[in-house]
C-alpha cells in the first residue's frame, strides 16, 4: 500500500514539474502563427481611461503582458521601459495581469521600481492571454504596423532578443 502511495506521489510531483517547466521555460524569437492581429479589446489605462488596443495598428506595436507578482516579469521592466524611452518608432504597451490589483496597487509598483512607462494598461480579467492564447508570464508580443504579429517571446526578454524581433517591425 505505502509503495502504491509513493508511486502516486512521485508521478503528480514529475506531473507538476513538468508543468512548470513548459508554462516557465522561455522562448526564442520567432515567426508566430499566420493570421493573428492586434485583439479588438478595450482596457483601462492606470488614470482610468479606456483604450482601444487596436488604437496603435498603423505603427508598429510592442505588446508586453506582465504581473507585479512575477519575478521575471520585475527583472525585464528596467530593460523594456529603457527601450520604449529610446524607440519613439514604435508603441510599448504594457498590460498587467494582475487579478484582483487595483490601479493604485500598479502605479505603487512601478513608482517604487522608479520606472516611468507611457502605456500601462490594466488587464484584470486577463483578456489578452485569452486572445492571444498566453501560456505564460511575461510573454512579449511584436507587431508590424499593420497589426499582424511578427513574433512572440515567453519569459525574461534579453537585450538581444529584444534588439532582434524590434529589428523585425521596426527596422
Amino acid at each position: 500500500m505505502k509503495k502504491v502511495n509513493l508511486t502516486a506521489l512521485i508521478a503528480v510531483v514529475l506531473a507538476a514539474a513538468l508543468l512548470g517547466w513548459y508554462l516557465l521555460a522561455p522562448s526564442r524569437p520567432g515567426r508566430s502563427p499566420a493570421g493573428v492581429d492586434v485583439p479588438d479589446v478595450r482596457l483601462s489605462s492606470l488614470g482610468g481611461r479606456e483604450v482601444q488596443l487596436r488604437q496603435f495598428v498603423g505603427r508598429p506595436l510592442v505588446l508586453n503582458l506582465w504581473a507585479t507578482w512575477c519575478p521575471p516579469c520585475r527583472r525585464e521592466m528596467p530593460l523594456l521601459a529603457r527601450t520604449a524611452a529610446e524607440r519613439s518608432d514604435v508603441a510599448f504597451v504594457f498590460a498587467s495581469q494582475d487579478q484582483g490589483r487595483s490601479a493604485p496597487l500598479v502605479r505603487s509598483f512601478l513608482d517604487d521600481s522608479g520606472l516611468v512607462m507611457e502605456w500601462v494598461l490594466l488587464d484584470p480579467q486577463n483578456v489578452l492571454q485569452r486572445e492571444l492564447a498566453t501560456t505564460g508570464l511575461p510573454t512579449t508580443y511584436f507587431f508590424d504596423a499593420g497589426g499582424r504579429l511578427v513574433a512572440k517571446h515567453v519569459g525574461e526578454i534579453s537585450p538581444r532578443i529584444l534588439e532582434a524581433s524590434l529589428a523585425q517591425i521596426a527596422p
